[in-house]
């Protein structure tokens, strides 16, 4: 699989020194564009062909006669093949560190059809914030290249699709954990590769569909470093699925609302679907007004046999129950304060109980408040507050608390720099249930620094 990924990013650099990238923007590189960018619409043309409305910067209507009545030339701009394929990446690398002075405990397991799996233990270091690995130590995160074409139907019928995969110590989280299939397993040492999208899409008018793996609609923050504020990540996150396979249709009729629903194979889980799981994914998402945005999203999942995000016994699921039904929602609302401020507040919810028995449930909840404050065009700082019941899920404990002040600094327009500190807090006092340390504390500081690259 590295292979791959080499091979991949020196093609992307081979082509872009070889100039066969007409434009770029921030964070992406368009294929077979022109130089000229056409007008939206040709304007009417009247008696006299120089009185377009609109320009016509390729000259696909000209005001010589001979050149305008050309059988050969076509009056408009014909599409490529490639038009709007969009190749985009990044590199994110940094270090973490934490009070306690512990690092994530990674212990080998038994073979599952022929791949080796990693106990994950949760409860020591930085296992928790699950950015970071090993306490003190420079790590590379995520190292992601991406190639898509996003289909557009408003002109007809259209199609797209996206192959994205990532290396670093992050993508453990985004593998296909829950069948143990496809790029389950495809680590070195703490390091692992996953492949969170590889999809087929077809959009017509209002409506479009996915077919595939694709990320998951379910939380707030980002998998993707460049469009997420902080370094560390909440807890909710830890409640969400990272990626589905299946499928799942938009409909967008005006610039205010989108809705979605999709039929998929669980959560985390490759399009083999071993332990045949099945799921339905939907979503609301509403501009109230100019400044407000609400949304909703959920899954429901009725799990086989599998891991539903497995550490390591792949014969249960996540909670070592089998046969489970599985309910999460997310409720998101995004605020512009003004035009330096803007707050978000999140709430999760998560219930997960063994089929045909009400006694045996998991729940889990939480909220979090996100607020940040952009200086200029290049600096923002920025605060989360959560609060959460995990139900003593991974060693966490019931009632969990973080608070995390971040600072965003962009020397320049691709590039990231986000010192951070943070304080967690447990409120459990029992031995076994305190949550950093290996059992033996109820809090923690920590903080780091990283760095984003986009190209």
């Amino acid at each position: 699989m590295r292979k791959t990924f080499v091979f991949l990013l020196s093609f992307v650099l081979f082509a872009y020194s070889g100039g066969i990238f007409a434009n770029t923007t921030t964070n992406s590189v368009y294929l077979g564009q022109e130089t000229c960018s056409p007008c939206e619409e040709i304007g009417e043309l009247t008696a006299d062909p120089c009185s377009a409305v609109d320009c016509d910067p390729c000259n696909s209507i000209s005001c010589d006669s001979w050149k305008t009545f050309n059988p050969f030339k076509s009056k408009r701009h014909r599409r490529s093949f490639f038009d709007n394929i969009e190749v985009s990446g990044w590199i994110q690398g940094g270090v973490y560190a934490n009070s306690r002075g512990t690092t994530v405990t990674r212990t080998k397991g038994s073979n599952y059809k022929g791949r080796e799996v990693t106990q994950f233990d949760e409860t020591s270091g930085n296992g928790n914030l699950l950015s970071t690995v090993h306490s003190t130590d420079f790590q590379v995160n995520q190292v992601w290249l991406g190639v898509k074409k996003e289909a557009d139907g408003k002109h007809g019928l259209d199609w797209g699709f996206a192959v994205e995969g990532f290396f670093g110590t992050e993508p453990w989280y985004a593998q296909s954990a829950n069948d143990a299939k496809f790029d389950y397993g495809w680590q070195d040492g703490d390091y692992y590769t996953a492949i969170p999208q590889l999809y087929a899409q077809l959009a017509y008018g209002d409506i479009s569909v996915k077919l595939g793996k694709f990320e998951t609609i379910v939380g707030y923050e980002a998998s993707h470093a460049p469009d997420f504020f902080f370094f560390s990540h909440s807890y909710v996150f830890t409640m969400e699925p990272s990626t589905h396979s299946g499928a799942f249709f938009e409909y967008a009729p005006n610039d205010k609302l989108s809705l979605g629903a999709g039929y998929v194979a669980g959560a985390d889980s490759s399009p083999e679907n071993v332990y045949d799981d099945h799921g339905f994914i939907g979503t609301i998402s509403y501009q109230l007004t100019d400044k407000l945005n609400l949304s909703y999203a959920m899954m429901y999942n009725r799990n086989g046999y599998g891991a539903y995000r497995d550490w390591g016994d792949v014969e249960q699921n996540r909670y070592g129950l089998s046969g489970t039904n599985v309910y999460l929602h997310t409720f998101a609302a995004n605020y512009d304060i003004s035009d330096k401020w803007h707050y978000v507040f999140q709430w999760n919810y998560n219930e997960i109980k063994t089929r045909n028995d009400n006694d045996n449930r998991v729940f889990m909840y939480g909220i979090v408040n996100y607020l940040t404050y952009q200086l200029n065009d290049r600096l923002g700082v920025g605060f989360r507050a959560e609060w959460g019941n995990l139900n003593n899920i991974f060693g966490y404990g019931t009632d969990l608390s973080e608070y995390t002040l971040c600072v965003n600094w962009k020397p320049y327009s691709n590039i990231s720099i986000r010192p951070e500190i943070r304080y967690d807090y447990s409120a459990n006092k029992n031995a076994g249930e305190k949550p950093f340390n290996y059992g033996k504390n109820r809090d923690q500081f920590s903080g780091g620094v990283t760095g984003v690259v986009s190209f």
